[in-house]
């Protein structure tokens, strides 16, 4: 009986083995299709003005199961309806990583959480945009969130975890010609409008003045590069999920030749601004030495011509580390299947032990 039993149990342990296996490598992929799930949207997502009116939209983000470290917004819409006037970030994200900026149909801003071990999560606002509606608009119209827009999360690398964004629409009412305003003619002129004056009974009535034609100065119209043009970044080292073993590890990578680089190091925040060299090279070495444990970097490239891009990466500096110490490539995170392999095996061979000799005798 007892050799049966011990048979048993070595089965047991043989099936075990890539059971395990297979229900790490499902988690494991189930934390690979959970990871990219953060959504933006803009509140309200309908809006009602009259010409003339300011008013302000909040850009909401929903995290998912994501833990966000840094925001990049770029906002499209009609220049001719709507006016962006400022762009700030809002009360989830406290750091601003690159400055807010509104142009003729575009508002952009790069936001940052407070620090890797408060990272944001669940909904809030990321960003208030405040407008001014300009004309009428026969149909509504759309704010929407352009394709560069970025968000990065803890754990996730240069990844973009933001998975679908949903636009506000804006409704325009009014002529906007009261009160001597220009109103828009048919052919595209303005003119512009006096009051009717009130006749006292007994006075005779005075020629009404002649419209004064005012042609209107042309303007560029909208097209697709005024989604924001962007100056690609990459951080090069430390390799994403890296450890290092040095407190001060030098931070460098890839961007458009004379584009300016706005590092942000968590936890704790430490932000500096490099330039990139003729070669697009840039690279930062900290002069506060980093603590023993996970760190993020996000990095916000912004062009010669105005245009912004957000990347992000992550490394574990080692306990211990010194200052001058190399780097080490060691991974810090993976797949624990080889643990549980080793450890189903030990027990095995601990088994196995045991076993055979009782089956000898």
């Amino acid at each position: 009986m007892k050799k049966a039993s011990l048979l048993v149990v070595v089965l047991l342990m043989l099936v075990a083995i890539p059971a395990t296996v297979f229900l790490v490598g499902r988690n494991q992929e189930l934390r690979k299709r959970a990871a990219p799930a953060t959504s933006l949207s803009l509140t309200p997502s309908s809006i009602n003005k009259k010409v003339g009116d300011v008013f302000s939209v909040e850009v909401t983000i929903d995290t998912g199961p994501n833990q966000v470290v840094a925001a990049e917004l770029h906002l499209v819409f009609d220049p001719t309806k709507l006016e962006a006037q400022t762009i700030t970030n809002g009360s989830l994200f406290p750091n601003i990583l690159a400055s807010g900026i509104v142009d003729r149909g575009t508002a952009s801003i790069t936001v940052g959480a407070a620090s890797a071990t408060k990272p944001v999560t669940g909904t809030g606002a990321t960003a208030v945009v405040k407008f001014k509606a300009l004309d009428k608009t026969d149909a509504p119209i759309s704010i929407r969130f352009a394709a560069n827009t970025f968000v990065g999360s803890l754990g996730e690398g240069s990844n973009n975890v933001l998975t679908g964004t949903t636009p506000a629409s804006v409704t325009i009412t009014g002529t906007g010609g009261i009160g001597g305003a220009p109103i828009a003619t048919p052919s595209g002129a303005l003119t512009q409008t006096t009051p009717t004056p009130t006749i006292p009974s007994g006075q005779t009535p005075k020629p009404t003045p002649t419209p004064v034609l005012l042609t209107p100065t042309p303007t560029k119209s909208a097209s697709p590069s005024a989604q924001a043009s962007v100056s690609a970044v990459l951080i090069t080292a430390p390799a994403k999920d890296s450890s290092v073993t040095k407190t001060t590890p030098t931070i460098s990578g890839k961007a458009a030749p004379g584009a300016t680089i706005t590092i942000t190091i968590y936890s704790t925040p430490q932000t500096v601004v490099v330039t990139a060299d003729a070669s697009g090279n840039w690279s930062y070495t900290p002069v506060t030495p980093l603590d023993p444990g996970p760190h993020n970097v996000v990095a916000t490239a912004t062009s010669l011509t105005g245009g912004t891009q957000t990347t992000t990466t992550s490394f574990v500096v080692a306990a211990g580390g010194q200052a001058g110490a190399t780097q080490s490539a060691q991974p810090v995170s993976g797949t624990v299947a080889p643990t549980y392999i080793l450890l189903a095996v030990a027990v095995l061979l601990l088994i196995s032990g045991v076993a055979v000799p009782l089956i000898i005798r």
